[in-house]
């Protein structure tokens, strides 16, 4: 049952990360200047890519937070857990965000 929770959380806690990064006014200097770094480099026009879009850094929040929360829950070995439940992360904080979206009307 605690498992049960730690997971609701996790779910949650991907959500907001990524909701914070990509879409808030406290990291829009961040934003701003990985945009201006883009301009001449590639890699922080990829990364620039990925902060724009919540879908995408999503997935790199949920390996975060699996990395956090949920490396102690043993499925196949300690260095693929993080991925698998990254994604299932990914996947089920969309869910949420969509759920989230419909009931405040957005």
């Amino acid at each position: 049952m605690f498992l049960f929770f730690k997971f609701l959380l996790a779910i949650i806690l991907t959500e907001a990360i990524t909701e914070i990064i990509t879409k808030s006014e406290i990291f829009t200097p961040f934003r701003k200047r990985i945009f201006d770094l883009g301009q001449s480099n590639k890699f922080f026009e990829w990364f620039h890519k990925l902060l724009d879009c919540g879908y995408c850094f999503s997935v790199w929040s949920g390996v975060f937070v699996a990395i956090l929360l949920l490396r102690d829950t043993h499925l196949v070995n300690v260095w693929v857990d993080p991925v698998l439940f990254g994604l299932c992360l990914h996947r089920l904080s969309n869910m949420y965000h969509n759920i989230m979206d419909r009931t405040h009307g957005l």
